[in-house]
C-alpha cells in the first residue's frame, strides 16, 4: 500500500536516501541539470523547514516519491515553488497526480495565491500533470514554466488538508503494523 503523507523534519534522511536513489534521468529532471551525490546532500542539508512543506509517498515504510513545497513570504509574498520526484517504480501510478493535488490545498490553505513549477521541455509527465490542475504553461529560456493560480482557502480546503493528514497519519500505521505482522509470519 502506497502512504502518501507530509514528511517530517526527522525523516531528512529519507528524503536525502529517495533523491540519491533517482537515476541520473530522473534526478535530472528534477533539478533540471546534473547533481553530484555531494550536491544532492548540500540540498537536503539546506532546507528550510519553516518556509518548507515535503509530501511523500512511501511504499514499506520507505520514501519513493516526494514534492517539495517552498515559499518565502518576504521575497516571494503569496507565491511558492514546488519540485517533484517519483522513483521509477511508482511512475505512472497517480502518486504524482495525488502529491501535487496535495501541494497544491497545503499551499492554498497557506493563503499561497500563486504556486511555480519548472520543468524540462521533454518532461510530458510534468507539463500534463501542470495542465491537469489548471497550471498556466509558457516557455521560459528553454524550459517549460508552469504558474497555478490558488483560490483563498475555506474551511472545505482546510478540512480536506486535515482529513488527508490523519489518513496519511493513520494509513503509516496500519502500514507499519502490517509490516510487523508479515515479519513475524516470516521468523
Amino acid at each position: 500500500m502506497t502512504v502518501i503523507r507530509k514528511i517530517m523534519p526527522t525523516e531528512l534522511p529519507q528524503y536525502r536516501a529517495h533523491l540519491l536513489r533517482l537515476d541520473r534521468t530522473d534526478r535530472y529532471s528534477r533539478f533540471m541539470g546534473t547533481l553530484s551525490d555531494e550536491a544532492v546532500e548540500r540540498h537536503c542539508a539546506a532546507i528550510d523547514w519553516g518556509r518548507t512543506i515535503l509530501l511523500g509517498a512511501f511504499e514499506g515504510g520507505v520514501l519513493r516519491g516526494a514534492v517539495e513545497l517552498c515559499g518565502d513570504r518576504i521575497l516571494w509574498p503569496n507565491q511558492a515553488e514546488f519540485g517533484i520526484s517519483i522513483e521509477k517504480a511508482l511512475q505512472g501510478k497517480g502518486i504524482g497526480s495525488t502529491l501535487v493535488r496535495r501541494t497544491l490545498t497545503a499551499a492554498r490553505n497557506r493563503g499561497i495565491r500563486h504556486v511555480h513549477m519548472m520543468c524540462l521541455p521533454e518532461n510530458a509527465r510534468m507539463r500534463a500533470l501542470a495542465r491537469r490542475f489548471g497550471g498556466r504553461i509558457a516557455l521560459d529560456g528553454g524550459e517549460v514554466a508552469a504558474m497555478f493560480e490558488l483560490p483563498p482557502p475555506n474551511q472545505f480546503s482546510i478540512a480536506l488538508e486535515a482529513l488527508e493528514d490523519g489518513s496519511g497519519a493513520f494509513n503509516s500505521i496500519l502500514s507499519g503494523v502490517s509490516g510487523l505482522q508479515r515479519d513475524r509470519l516470516a521468523a
